[in-house]
């Protein structure tokens, strides 16, 4: 990442290996940075990040979505990537207070009847984020 001069700001792997790591077929990792020109840069840079995780790739099938901090606000509408944070994750490095945020989308999800289709399985995330809601006011 340092020859694409960017600023790191957050690590989190999230989803199933996070939710249900035992049936999880693989490693979601969001990685946000300060600032992304284009999305050809947002596309190497995750080409980059795969190949110099090529060694573990053999063991588990590992997805990365690179995100600038604007992206990544955009993407936390039910339906984006909010919906596979609200549902699991765990932050690894985080510069930009990303749970903030996550509570912000697990609210608004929490208003809505919103349910995904998963694996042939229905999994209703506004209950999800209801109960992620009510165990982040008990804390």
């Amino acid at each position: 990442m340092a020859a694409y001069s960017k600023k790191l700001r957050t690590i989190a792997i999230f989803g199933s290996s996070v939710y249900n790591p035992v049936k999880a077929r693989d490693l979601d990792i969001l990685i946000i940075v300060d600032k992304l020109l284009d999305v050809k840069e947002k596309t190497n840079l995750e080409i980059e990040i795969l190949k110099n995780l090529k060694d573990f790739q053999a063991k588990t099938l590992i997805d990365i979505i690179v995100l600038d901090e604007e992206s990544f606000k955009e993407n936390l509408e039910p339906g984006g990537l909010a919906s596979g944070l609200v549902a699991g994750y765990k932050i690894l490095y985080d510069e930009i207070r990303i749970e903030s945020f996550i509570y912000e989308a697990a609210k608004k999800i929490a208003n809505e009847k919103y349910v995904i289709l998963k694996n042939r399985k229905k999994i209703d995330l506004s209950t999800i984020a209801k109960l992620k809601l009510k165990a982040d006011h008990r804390t």
